[in-house]
């Protein structure tokens, strides 16, 4: 008896389809996605992060999963840009600034007194400032998700710094382009590096003042090494952008319902997550400070306007001159203060 053989092609074509469109095989749905960001875990940042992931992962019903690296420990801080733009890392929450040394007219999101306060840095969002600056990213090979704004303030081992003379003679980090040309022209010595270095540059003598975050300040415990520190709850020159940002690689990946609640989760998070969760960081700064003796000042407004007075005739006249389109973002940025 002759037993007829059936072709294995129909079984075959069969099983192609079933890997390609069953989520969670081969990789067609489901996706697990690297953050990477240079903040200590359990840093604020490093909490949005974990909060927007959850979110996703809850809404996308276990789709797509995120896996952590903080503390700098996949990439160097300022090589996450680059790692971004390649499509090597999905996601970071990022200081833009950080990306000016390639696309300088991102020294807009760290400007001397370019921004009042974190609420108002949040409405960029939604006005012509904060679509120009996602459309230069998106250029760039990065997609903006969340805007997260930080205030910040001047510590220092050698003296109160209350006034743009006062820097002069100090070994400084600057934090930004504009910041570290603004600081140079009173008087400082300027060290580059991320926030995450600074510990150790204070201890060695490398750096003697500095200016970061409210959040860097604690999470990276600068108490223990600084004497002085002039602190962002009424006025401060410096605010941050280091928001939440997307591979355009990875998110061509997603497909448009994935998309849909990523933007989803991102929306809600501008709107009821950042502000409550960031407004707290200058009373724990200050309570911190406190605790460890450091001498705490708080900036006035007269000595505000001095410094805004100093920052128009170095800072955002250097910008305006020297980068591309510098003074469309400038004023773009001062329109939205209104």
């Amino acid at each position: 008896m002759q037993v007829k053989r059936i072709a294995p092609w129909p079984f075959l074509i069969v099983f192609v389809a079933v890997l390609i469109f069953s989520p969670g095989i081969a990789g067609a749905r489901s996706l697990t996605l690297k953050v990477s960001h240079q903040f200590a875990a359990g840093d604020v940042r490093d909490q949005m992060a974990h909060v927007f992931g959850d979110m996703v992962t809850k809404k996308t019903n276990g789709e797509v999963k995120f896996r952590y690296y903080p503390a700098k420990s996949l990439y160097k801080p300022k090589a996450q840009w680059d790692a971004l733009r390649k499509g090597a890392l999905d996601m970071s929450v990022f200081p833009l600034d950080y990306a000016s040394g390639k696309v300088p007219q991102m020294s807009i999101t760290l400007m001397p007194c370019g921004v009042t306060s974190v609420a108002q840095g949040m409405t960029w969002r939604n006005k012509p400032i904060g679509k120009k600056v996602e459309k230069l990213m998106e250029d760039n090979g990065v997609k903006n998700l969340v805007w997260a704004w930080f205030d910040g303030g001047v510590g220092s081992k050698v003296r109160q710094i209350k006034l743009p003379a006062d820097v002069k003679g100090t070994k400084m980090r600057a934090a930004g382009k504009k910041f570290e040309f603004m600081l140079r022209e009173a008087g400082a010595s300027i060290t580059s590096m991320p926030s995450s270095e600074t510990y150790h540059a204070l201890s060695t003598g490398v750096l003697d003042t500095m200016l970061t975050s409210s959040a860097s300040f604690v999470s990276y415990r600068l108490y223990e090494v600084l004497s002085y520190i002039n602190a962002p709850r009424d006025y401060s020159i410096w605010y941050m952008a280091e928001n939440l940002i997307i591979s355009n690689t990875t998110w061509k990946r997603l497909t448009p319902e994935q998309q849909k609640i990523f933007l989803e989760v991102a929306e809600w998070m501008n709107a009821n997550w950042v502000i409550p969760n960031f407004k707290s960081l200058v009373d724990k700064l200050i309570a911190e400070y406190t605790k460890a003796g450091v001498k705490i000042q708080y900036m006035t407004k007269v000595e505000f306007d001095q410094w805004l007075e100093f920052a128009k005739q170095t800072a955002w006249k250097e910008y305006a001159k020297n980068v591309a389109g510098g003074q469309e973002y400038l004023d773009l940025a001062l329109d939205a203060m209104k």
